[in-house]
């Protein structure tokens, strides 16, 4: 029962009492309703990944979730942050004036390098590749000198569709002495080598790793590739 003072319209003091009510309501609310924005977590970890193409993640529908360092980030851990560099076309040479920059101002704690399949492809000097690939990894080395940087060479490229009709022989020559030359850099700034050419001899096996084009992984054989890189880093831990 509700009682009305006297000069006061009983609908006026209904019109009280609601407002009473819900004021308490709201202040009595508990904070657990009210809108809380977090900050983002922070990053455990930089990874940076310089390369090419393969890197970059074309052969696959979507590079930007499908390449092989997205695949290797989420091994890592939902607290690695990923700043992958792959320039489709790309040479060491270039390279080393446009990603090696930007990979050393972001203070990595994990570095990939696989950068010769272009220059390879492109007749590349050896000795000139070695030059350039060596000021890359002296540089990431010296500014970064506890960081593991892992250095892939080339893989079996006499597997792929696109070299079947070609110079085998020549083309397996020419792989040798780029992966000798990568060895040899590897060996002097000591650091990590991802030996696809050995660890990736399933492609012989699996035709269906290998995207459209006869030359780029897709999807699937990426997710080979950052298998090969995760593995031999958790060979350093071990």
């Amino acid at each position: 029962m509700i009682l009305q003072a006297a000069g006061t319209p009983f609908s006026s003091l209904f019109f009280m009492f609601l407002c009473l009510f819900f004021s308490t309501a709201c202040a009595s609310a508990p904070t657990s309703t009210r809108l809380q924005v977090q900050p983002p977590p922070t990053a455990r970890l930089t990874y940076v990944a310089i390369g090419a193409s393969d890197t970059f993640g074309t052969g696959t529908d979507d590079p930007a979730t499908q390449c092989w360092p997205v695949d290797l980030t989420h091994a890592l851990g939902s607290q690695t942050r990923l700043i992958n560099l792959g320039i489709p076309g790309i040479d060491a040479h270039d390279a080393l004036n446009i990603e090696l920059p930007v990979a050393l101002d972001a203070h990595p704690g994990l570095v990939t390098v696989w950068l010769a399949v272009n220059d390879l492809v492109d007749k590349v000097p050896l000795a000139s590749y070695q030059r350039d690939l060596d000021s890359i990894v002296r540089r990431l080395r010296s500014t970064n000198p506890n960081t593991p940087i892992m250095v892939a060479n080339v893989p079996d490229l006499t597997l792929l569709p696109r070299f079947k009709n070609g110079d085998i022989r020549a083309l397996q020559r020419q792989i040798a002495a780029y992966n000798a030359v990568i060895a040899k850099v590897v060996q002097q700034n000591h650091v990590v080598l991802v030996d696809l050419y050995q660890d990736w001899q399933a492609l012989a096996d699996h035709p269906e790793y290998i995207s459209q084009d006869g030359f780029h992984p897709n999807e699937l054989g990426y997710a080979q590739v950052a298998d090969i890189f995760y593995h031999t880093l958790k060979t350093l831990k071990t």
